[in-house]
């Protein structure tokens, strides 16, 4: 599996294969031109709606073209779909007295609404794209917070406690690796549930090593804290 942290993994239109599926990373902040855009067709309204709700995700798309502006794609995804439409032959519209179509949702016994496969395309930057065997790094900042944070939390704990602080942390870990299968939206908390697990697994084997009945981490010289967010109470 590859690594990249950002934009030196950034794709041109050239790299890209119509028909290859990759993952965007769309901005929290969309450009003007896609926030601005007014939508002429249903199709439309639902796309930008899509891409709004997408705002600093990575999601899942597959190239089906070029865009007509420089060094932008057409990209299509799969979303669920609420509302349908049903088509009507001449006759049966005409002995209803209704138009050729009728648009609704469809519900199941219950009345909960039923939602269906569906698609939207959207025309994004090449650069927005990665490889779909990408992997994200964390950052070191970030990594620290965490590490800082499982220690101040650790503080004055058994060895029981660690213990079961660990499994949770690894329970976790599972837990979004397993969502991260299906939606790269998680890539992100695969990386901290993993910091966080090594940390709790570190702390529990110093415990261990030193036989200790509680764990301080004023006394641990490979604990850290994160100024000013993170401070381990003073004893």
């Amino acid at each position: 599996m590859k690594t990249g942290t950002g934009e030196e993994a950034a794709m041109r239109t050239r790299d890209v294969v119509v028909g290859e599926t990759y993952i965007a990373n769309i901005p929290q902040r969309l450009p003007a031109r896609i926030r601005d855009e007014h939508a002429g067709t249903a199709a439309q309204w639902q796309a930008g709606m899509q891409l709004h709700l997408a705002r600093g995700r990575r999601i899942t798309v597959t190239v089906t073209g070029f865009g007509e502006e420089p060094d932008t794609v057409v990209v299509v995804r799969d979303v669920p779909v609420g509302r349908v439409t049903l088509r009507l032959t001449a006759e049966q519209a005409a002995a209803l007295d209704l138009a050729e179509g009728i648009t609704g949702i469809v519900t199941d016994a219950d009345g909960n609404a039923i939602a269906f496969p569906g698609t939207v395309a959207h025309t994004i930057p090449a650069r927005r794209l990665r490889p779909q065997d990408e992997r994200l790094e964390l950052h070191p900042d970030t990594g620290h917070f965490h590490r800082a944070l499982a220690c101040r939390n650790a503080d004055g704990m058994t060895p029981a406690e660690i213990d079961q602080a660990a499994a949770k942390a690894l329970e976790q870990l599972h837990h979004v690796r397993g969502l991260a299968l299906e939606d790269p939206t998680f890539d992100r908390s695969v990386l901290t549930a993993e910091a966080d697990h090594r940390e709790w697994q570190r702390i529990a084997e110093r415990v261990r090593a030193a036989r200790l009945a509680s764990y301080d981490p004023r006394a641990d010289p490979d604990a850290v804290e994160h100024p000013p967010l993170i401070r381990f109470r003073q004893a």
